[in-house]
């Protein structure tokens, strides 16, 4: 068996990069909390976005890896455009029987959905009463189970500069969604948490490189900073970090397509739980690494420590994980 991604994959991701490459010049988070660029992208953005078929993939048979060679992208680069909730809102409606012109019109970028999450952000809400529609820049309607729609309103406070979540409105309308079935909701669940873990990788591999770069760049006492032993052991680490984490995301991925459904869960909870918090601490020790400029508004690296930390929130941090996988194999009650 091979491990690793295909010559067809790899391809994607150089496609994916540069695209992705591109967009991010697209936004910038300005000179402090007044002058952030908006985290909704501006038709040119969203019209490359749709022309790359980045927000039909889900529905033309991809893989889940190939999803996730795609999220990690928008990571690295912190993409301010909601690729990642119309994926995981268009899958939920498709998993509930919605027509497939509506389905077109998400993929073809004419609808724009958001997923229905619970305030909390720990799962898919069951309604829309303490609900929030999360990566819903620029969306215009969210779907209850039952099928109805709702409005959504102004945008809530929040950390990530680069996506918004806005509070659910009043139903706008009705769709004949059917039950998706146990199966369906829990490899839904497996989806929704794989990417959130390759949004959370790539955040943490482009901190990581960037502090590498800067490391290299940076002179102190006529060297380099990258020579002192003791920014080589920080880098190391992180290092470590990102490549571990790689691995668990992959096999998260690979499951969500490959096990039975109960298992490629229990795989993705154990990828979030371990990825969340690495992510969070490779992007804390990427700013330490960059000195005073990591300090300042106009570094991206507080952006990506804010997205981080909204990634490590969604559909639970690695203690909310850590809570199920220990139900699963011990009981609900512990014994």
């Amino acid at each position: 068996m091979e491990i690793g991604l295909d010559q067809d994959q790899r391809a994607f991701a150089e496609v994916c990069a540069k695209l992705a490459a591109e967009l991010a010049t697209r936004w910038s988070p300005g000179r402090g909390p007044d002058d952030t660029s908006p985290a909704e992208p501006d038709e040119v953005a969203w019209s490359r976005i749709v022309a790359a078929g980045w927000l039909a993939i889900g529905l033309d048979e991809a893989s889940v890896v190939d999803l996730t060679v795609l999220v990690e992208q928008l990571g690295y680069h912190t993409v301010p455009a909601p690729v990642i909730g119309t994926l995981l809102a268009a899958e939920r409606l498709r998993l509930g029987g919605a027509g497939q012109d509506l389905l077109d019109a998400i993929g073809g970028g004419e609808v724009r959905v958001a997923p229905l999450l619970r305030r909390d952000l720990t799962d898919y809400a069951g309604t829309a009463a303490d609900a929030v529609a999360w990566d819903s820049a620029g969306a215009e309607v969210t779907h209850s189970p039952d099928g109805t729609g709702h409005h959504l309103g102004d945008p809530l406070p929040g950390a990530d500069l680069t996506r918004r979540t806005r509070a659910v409105g009043p139903a706008a309308g009705h769709l004949a969604l059917t039950d998706p079935g146990t199966e369906d909701r829990l490899r839904l669940t497996a989806l929704g948490l794989t990417l959130a873990t390759a949004d959370l990788l790539g955040v943490m591999r482009a901190a990581l490189d960037d502090a590498v770069e800067h490391a290299r760049n940076r002179t102190q006492f006529g060297a380099p900073i990258g020579s002192f032993q003791a920014v080589q052991q920080l880098a190391a680490d992180c290092l470590v970090s990102v490549e571990a984490s790689r691995s668990a995301l992959f096999h998260s991925a690979w499951a969500a397509d490959a096990l039975p459904a109960d298992e490629a869960v229990a795989a993705a909870r154990t990828a979030k739980a371990f990825v969340a918090p690495a992510a969070v601490e490779v992007c804390e020790t990427a700013i330490q690494l960059l000195g005073g400029i990591g300090m300042t508004w106009e570094s991206r690296a507080h952006v990506r420590l804010r997205r981080a930390h909204a990634s490590r929130a969604l559909f639970g941090d690695e203690h909310h994980q850590l809570r199920h996988l220990t139900g699963r194999l011990l009981g609900e009650n512990g014994r």
